[in-house]
């Protein structure tokens, strides 16, 4: 049987030490009389228990109070330290990385940690700092209105961990145009990025056999494998995200020559849509665009976004695609509605009496 002198056994050893440590962060700190007493343990069985705490770096603090010493853990003293570093720059650029960390849904595991260093920095700046910080953030005001109405789920850390480890992961995803429960295949995980206000993973899929793009609203569960793998052979994340418009890529790529209108040239030179892309002036002040991307509706959608103040060149499956789109257009905007609806109406009948003149 251990004596009173040697603590007790193993397991009441660490849970002595972890309440020891619970006591040690009361700002007014504890006698070591006092945690003898409290643990029935002998004095120097509790020194040995707070040496061993500042061993591993706590900064346990033994400080005299009279003629009485007392034990705490000074974390204050490391917080005005860190204090010294800080300013509400700090905060600005904290509080912009919530900002995007928001795209992981406000219940993660992510957010919290920022909120939770958020609290520290204001903790840290004291209350003379705190009234500039709340005008900081009345700075901002958050225009991203577009948001899933399911959250993505709380699988940054573990994914970063099968990115980091090359694991597979076995995915339950559902996609927009899929029935419930969605479908259930193994990926391996190769980047994760933003876009948009929606975060999304990189992976590769030998069921699909090509390079997906996994929006983690979309995702229902997640199982990190024991299985590693190794990316595609050749497969370069900056060379895929140079092939894609915005988040599509992969497949061929396609030379996009849009000529723009005068009237809207200036926008178009002052932004750069795309890694290739090359400008050359027209005359009239039109201006070209040229850009290389691998072919996707966000293509589409760029070039039909400008209206009438854009043509494309090239390539000639795109300026078909426009044509067939134009023509929609004519077709459902081309007259007042209620022309188009008197029409349907006069149709409809028409097509009554040839059923009734059947029936007969």
């Amino acid at each position: 049987m251990r004596s009173r002198d040697d603590g007790g056994s193993r397991n009441g050893q660490v849970e002595r030490v972890l309440q020891i440590l619970r006591d040690l962060t009361r700002s007014t700190g504890v006698e070591r009389t006092e945690l003898a007493e409290r643990y029935g343990a002998c004095e120097r069985t509790i020194r040995r228990d707070l040496e061993a705490l500042q061993a591993i770096g706590l900064p346990v603090v033994e400080e005299r109070d009279g003629k009485r010493k007392r034990w705490r853990i000074a974390y204050h003293d490391h917080l005005e330290r860190l204090g010294k570093l800080l300013d509400a720059s700090h905060y600005l650029a904290l509080r912009m990385a919530m900002g995007q960390a928001a795209a992981l849904s406000n219940d993660s595991s992510t957010f919290a940690a920022l909120e939770d260093l958020s609290d520290k920095v204001e903790q840290v700046l004291g209350k003379g700092e705190r009234e500039r910080l709340r005008a900081i953030e009345r700075c901002f005001l958050s225009l991203e209105r577009a948001a899933y109405r399911t959250s993505a789920p709380d699988v940054l850390w573990p994914l970063v961990t099968a990115i980091s480890e090359g694991r597979l992961c076995q995915v339950s995803y559902q996609s927009a145009a899929d029935a419930p429960p969605g479908k259930r295949f193994v990926v391996l995980p190769l980047r994760l990025f933003v876009h948009s206000g929606a975060p999304y993973l990189l992976c590769s899929s030998k069921r699909h056999g090509t390079i997906l793009t996994l929006n983690l609203n979309r995702l229902r569960a997640l199982e990190t494998l024991e299985e590693r793998g190794e990316p595609p052979a050749g497969f370069d994340p900056e060379r895929w995200a140079g092939a894609a418009f915005g988040i599509f890529g992969g497949g061929p790529t396609e030379t996009f020559r849009l000529r723009f209108a005068p009237g809207i040239a200036p926008f178009i030179r002052e932004r750069e849509w795309h890694p290739t892309q090359a400008l050359r002036e027209l005359e009239g002040g039109a201006v070209e665009l040229s850009f290389t991307c691998a072919r996707s509706y966000e293509v589409s959608a760029f070039v039909a976004s400008w209206h009438s103040h854009v043509e494309v060149l090239e390539p000639e499956s795109l300026r078909e695609e426009m044509r067939e789109l134009g023509e929609w257009l004519a077709s459902t905007y081309g007259k007042p509605r209620a022309a188009r609806a008197g029409a349907k109406t006069a149709a409809g009948k028409r097509g009554r009496r040839r059923a009734d003149a059947r029936s007969r």
